[in-house]
């Protein structure tokens, strides 16, 4: 493969781990900073599947620049977690998604209940 080439796809896995470092960062710091479950549990699902999109970049990544076999095993573990994270987080966030107006509402009627 020719460097230039070789270089734009290290640069490409640079830079989609990097964006997906920071969503997941950004979902995780939501996760902790509210008091409801649904939405918790949401931003938690989000930010696994950040955190793996982030894990098979760095795969990629690491198969670029190191074409070793230590390196290939390292990368077949990190792909396969990976996979099971952004299968996971995607399932999971869309699961609770659907369940957001549901917590919405009874957030609403708690609210209306506390303050008469």
């Amino acid at each position: 493969m020719s460097s230039e080439i070789m270089s734009t796809l290290v640069a490409l896995a640079v830079t989609v781990m990097i964006i997906a470092l920071i969503f997941a960062i950004l979902n995780l710091a939501r996760s902790f900073r509210t008091k409801r479950d649904v939405r918790k549990a949401y931003h938690k699902a989000r930010s696994r599947f950040y955190f793996g999109i982030f894990m098979i970049a760095f795969a990629a990544d690491q198969v670029l620049l190191f074409p070793t076999l230590v390196t290939y095993i390292i990368v077949l573990v990190l792909l396969f977690f990976g996979i099971l994270n952004v299968s996971y987080g995607y399932r999971a966030s869309k699961y609770f998604k659907g369940n957001l107006p549901i917590e919405n509402k009874a957030w609403e009627e708690f609210e209306q209940k506390k303050h008469q």
